[in-house]
């Protein structure tokens, strides 16, 4: 078994491995952090086989893992153990802070690693059925803002606490792309399959619910043929209203997990980034 960077060349297979396991990996971003974090993407090689993996992206100051994931007919041999303190070791010399989205089965394992949970997350899917609303090309207008990126700064820093500019902007470049902003908010959506859409990141000032609403709407509006789903913080009860008022439904829940204390503002989070 050998442990290596992963390679642009994986990319199809990683796909393929998260769907055998069922977590949502989607090829533009797992490209675009090999691209900004090349050193923190790690393979299990057998023989050539591209057989599990664990990627990170790392910010000014803190670190996402992402894609922990070995295939099925590999697991319970170590291999996830392996590439866990790989990547861990590596993180933990470069950054203060380090989280994640934990499998509640995996709640254990991270915590005997020195990880917390902050707070439970929620996939949240409509499948169609959305009630009534109005919205017209005058409210279409008033999403399109033209300060995408000073918006972006400035509120994901006071969510996040420091500065993740870069690799947002580039994860919000895609040709599916939909971006929203208001005064106090900023919206991306994108298409990630022939029926889904995922929604995030999606991030308004806290007390601002109604700016919040408007863009429910506008990406109900547009997306509205195809299956819309979002990761959502459980624990904010007005991003959770918002969600079941426009009839999503939760199918799915993982644990926003960190090392090294929690500095992230959750009331601020309408959905978290893929």
């Amino acid at each position: 078994m050998f442990i290596g960077w992963l390679k642009f060349a994986d990319v199809s297979e990683l796909v393929k491995i998260a769907d055998t396991v069922g977590w949502l990996a989607d090829g533009y971003h797992i490209k675009l952090m090999m691209m900004h974090s090349p050193h923190l993407c790690y393979g299990a090689y057998e023989d050539g086989k591209l057989v599990g993996a664990i990627m990170s992206i790392g910010f000014s100051e803190t670190a996402q893992m992402k894609y922990f994931m070995v295939r099925p007919e590999y697991q319970k041999k170590g291999i996830g153990t392996r590439l866990f303190k790989t990547l861990l070791t590596v993180l933990e010399n470069d950054f203060r802070k380090i989280y994640l989205h934990a499998n509640p089965d995996l709640v254990p394992f991270f915590e005997a690693h020195g990880f917390e949970s902050n707070i439970e997350v929620g996939r949240f899917i409509n499948v169609g059925k959305v009630p009534p609303f109005n919205f017209t090309n005058a409210h279409a207008k008033e999403l399109d803002g033209g300060n995408f990126e000073s918006a972006i700064s400035v509120i994901d820093h006071e969510t996040f606490g420091e500065n993740r500019l870069d690799f947002l902007m580039d994860e919000m470049e895609r040709t599916s792309s939909l971006k929203f902003t208001l005064p106090n908010a900023f919206q991306h959506s994108s298409v990630v399959n022939a029926r889904h859409v995922y929604l995030g990141p999606w991030q308004v000032r806290e007390g601002h619910e109604d700016e919040a609403e408007k863009m429910m709407k506008g990406v109900l509006y547009f997306r509205g043929l195809k299956k819309v789903f979002a990761d959502v913080p459980l624990g904010v009860k007005p991003v959770v209203d918002l969600y079941e008022k426009y009839h999503f439904k939760q199918q799915q829940k993982f644990v926003h997990m960190s090392k090294g204390g929690n500095t992230i503002k959750f009331e601020n989070i309408y959905a978290f980034s893929l």
